[in-house]
């Protein structure tokens, strides 16, 4: 995982509650899957950066919105059909950056991605904090 400057650090610590995780996904199917789930209806996730280090590559794209396959896109990362020589050059990671404070998804909506072909697998780091958008009802969890 690439290392982050104080600005990022400081809203996922002083700002919110650390949220950042690393996942890998296998090259069946063109599934969606949830990425980091609020704890409640009143939080909001920012997502600060998304890094994919693709380890097979396929013709298509991975397509990061909220809550389901329906959700406002946040991202779509393209991948080529095969290395096109990156590998060589050490460039077949690809990244996006929404900048120290993040990209605010709706309250309550979580992190989920899909490809929208099958094939490709990679190992991933999502880097991005929560905090509550309202008051919290004493019985909830968070």
């Amino acid at each position: 995982m690439a290392a982050s400057s104080d600005g990022y650090l400081f809203y996922r610590t002083a700002v919110g509650s650390n949220r950042t995780t690393q996942t890998a996904f296998v090259a069946t199917g063109a599934t969606g899957v949830t990425l980091i789930t609020v704890r409640n209806a009143t939080t909001n996730l920012y997502v600060q950066k998304i890094h994919v280090y693709p380890t097979t590559f396929a013709t298509g794209a991975l397509i990061f919105t909220e809550t389901d396959a329906t959700g406002a896109v946040i991202a779509e990362i393209d991948q080529p059909a095969a290395s096109v020589n990156q590998a060589a050059k050490g460039e077949q990671d690809c990244f996006v950056d929404f900048g120290p404070q993040g990209w605010k998804l709706a309250a309550g909506k979580n992190l989920f991605m899909t490809r929208s072909a099958t094939g490709s697998a990679a190992s991933m780091v999502i880097e991005a904090y929560e905090a509550t958008s309202g008051p919290v009802a004493m019985a909830t969890t968070n």
